[in-house]
């Protein structure tokens, strides 16, 4: 019976040791799971920071801006991008990046021109704080517009030499007027736009030309140097333009063929003549030239000239006179009259069909030595019309000038060169 008894109790404990281990592991398991969520509680419960970089600054309400006020934001402007600090669970900062973030600025309400210091706002997720490391910006707007302005040049002179018989005459930029483009109340403070020219160190003879810087300055000659303001040209391009004087010899000279100026006796009221002018004009003129006629004069002549008449284009008279008188005495001639009757006036050219009629002779002027008109010709002399020049009279008749022949080679003898009418009729 103890025997059996036994068996029994050993059949039970061998039973229950399972159970027991089973227990014993699911105890450990409670044990574990609890610290592990006291654990969590622990650690999630704890806000943390984290810090999120290279969050870009968005300027927000410009097209409200310009409905209400007509400013723009200005070119050129550099929003740096932000940094934030972040506080919250450290689980859920673990899910975040620097996109989840935004940095806005909001210049809708502004109303005056200018620079503006504004907040930075940040937008972050819900539940999480967010500082910026800025906390605001700069924003600069304004009604922009441009104007055209032109250009004065502004010489600095300092030490320079200006050679005998050299003035400045003007200063010119090209181009002469330049755009500017920027904010409206900074436009309007402008006075004028310069180009500076320096010519200290020169010692100047001719023209000048050179690049000079373009700037701006209000009515008390301040530069305006602002960094929204753009200018179409940043340098011109000057010319400065001087001029000369110069002393130029007197010389008469005979156009007609009979003579020359050195075979007759010749007087002028000026010797020389005091011209001006740029460098490039006075190098066209080396003497003041004035042609005569011979052929016109008998024997003797007083003429009158104005200087400025002679002079070529560019130049000017510096003289104290503004004319020139030349006296001319020719060698010593002998004036005859012949008459050419109408007879021994012809027409050339004139058209087929038709017949002319001279109404009258006329008187020619030849001049030469005395001795040579003994062995000329008078039924020789012919006058010649040119229908082609001819002028139609209120009565019908024809005028023209004639040209005269000798009708042979006599020297030293020519012809007055004086107007010879012609009057006839067509048939």
């Amino acid at each position: 019976m103890k025997k059996n008894e036994s068996a029994e109790i050993n059949s039970e404990k061998q039973h229950d040791a399972p159970k027991a281990k089973k227990i014993v592991i699911l105890l450990l398991s409670l044990v574990a799971a609890l610290f592990l969520w006291i654990y969590a509680i622990g650690y999630d419960s704890t806000l943390f920071d984290r810090t999120f970089n290279g969050i870009e600054v968005v300027i927000e309400g410009e097209n409200e801006l310009f409905e209400r006020q007509s400013f723009i934001l200005a070119d050129g402007q550099d929003f740096s991008s932000v940094s934030v600090v972040a506080k919250g669970k450290r689980s859920e900062l673990n899910e975040l990046d620097s996109s989840d973030f935004r940095a806005v600025v909001d210049v809708s309400q502004l109303t005056t021109p200018g620079v503006h210091v504004l907040d930075i706002k940040i937008i972050s997720p819900n539940g999480i704080e967010a500082t910026p490391s800025s906390t605001t910006v700069s924003v600069y707007v304004d009604e922009f517009t441009q104007r055209n302005e032109l250009i004065e040049v502004e010489v600095e002179t300092g030490n320079y030499v200006m050679t005998e018989g050299v003035t400045f005459v003007n200063a010119v930029a090209n181009p002469l007027t330049v755009l500017v483009s920027g904010p409206a109340s900074v436009l309007d403070s402008i006075d004028k736009a310069y180009v500076k020219f320096d010519l200290d160190g020169h010692q100047i003879s001719d023209d000048m030309y050179g690049y000079g810087a373009i700037e701006l300055r209000d009515k008390d000659g301040n530069i305006i140097d602002d960094p929204y303001v753009s200018l179409s040209e940043t340098t011109a391009y000057v010319t400065i333009s001087v001029t000369k004087q110069k002393v130029v010899p007197v010389k008469v000279v005979f156009t007609g063929g009979i003579f020359s100026a050195e075979d007759a006796t010749v007087v002028t009221s000026l010797q020389t003549v005091t011209v001006s002018g740029s460098p490039d004009a006075l190098k066209s003129i080396e003497e003041l030239v004035i042609s005569v006629d011979e052929s016109a004069i008998d024997s003797k002549a007083e003429l009158e000239f104005a200087l400025s008449a002679l002079l070529p284009a560019g130049v000017a008279n510096e003289s104290d006179s503004s004319k020139i008188t030349v006296s001319i005495t020719l060698p010593k001639q002998a004036l005859r009259v012949y008459t050419v009757p109408a007879d021994a006036i012809t027409v050339i050219n004139l058209p087929a069909g038709m017949t002319f009629n001279v109404i009258n002779a006329i008187d020619v002027n030849l001049i030469g030595p005395r001795d040579a008109f003994d062995s000329i010709d008078r039924g020789l002399l012919t006058a010649t019309v040119d229908f082609d020049r001819v002028t139609v009279n209120p009565d019908g008749s024809y005028t023209a000038l004639a040209e005269i022949s000798l009708g042979g080679d006599y020297p030293g003898i020519y012809v007055m060169n004086i107007p010879y009418e012609v009057s006839f009729t067509i048939e």
